[in-house]
């Protein structure tokens, strides 16, 4: 029922450079004192996380892709390519990777604290085979502890396409 701009949830001040690609990504929550805090002391109040020069193809037949810890009450995390590398190392809620290039193929990937390698708190089924010479934006997003945020979504994984169509990684048993 919105008429204006002024009837909105929250409005944003941006500014873009003409002829850049740009990813653009809402996460938080409307009022953080009716969920759980940040581990790491973040905000968590609703805002734009926004990445310059968004690629929309892969740079090479490999997939190229960021990662966005969009999980508010998730801690500092590591994630782990099982057997391969280190994809993302401390990434806190709110931090945006630069590109990462791998090549098309499925991954295990594993969730662990920062400071923790050996401790694996959750897994997925990253299948990539599918997309060499692409590009995604994967984000985590939910809640490590659903039952402290008003039983919002778990904790997950996924992958946003150039072509707007999410994947959610599934989960794995550990």
């Amino acid at each position: 029922t919105s008429t204006s701009v002024n009837d909105t949830l929250k409005n944003f001040q941006v500014t873009l450079t003409n002829g850049q690609t740009y990813v653009a990504i809402a996460n938080g929550v409307l009022n953080p004192s009716n969920f759980a805090v940040n581990p790491d002391g973040r905000s968590t109040a609703f805002t734009l996380f926004i990445k310059a020069m968004a690629r929309e193809n892969g740079s090479s037949s490999d997939v190229d892709f960021f990662v966005l810890h969009g999980s508010t009450d998730a801690p500092t995390v590591d994630v782990l390519a099982r057997r391969v590398a280190t994809l993302v190392d401390n990434a806190a809620y709110g931090d945006i990777t630069n590109y990462i290039t791998v090549p098309p193929a499925s991954y295990i990937l594993d969730v662990t604290p920062g400071n923790d390698n050996s401790t694996i708190v959750a897994s997925f089924q990253a299948d990539l085979s599918g997309l060499g010479g692409g590009a995604a934006v994967v984000f985590a997003s939910g809640f490590f502890f659903f039952s402290e945020n008003q039983n919002g979504a778990a904790f997950g994984i996924f992958a946003a396409l150039p072509n707007g169509i999410v994947v959610e990684f599934p989960s794995v048993q550990l």
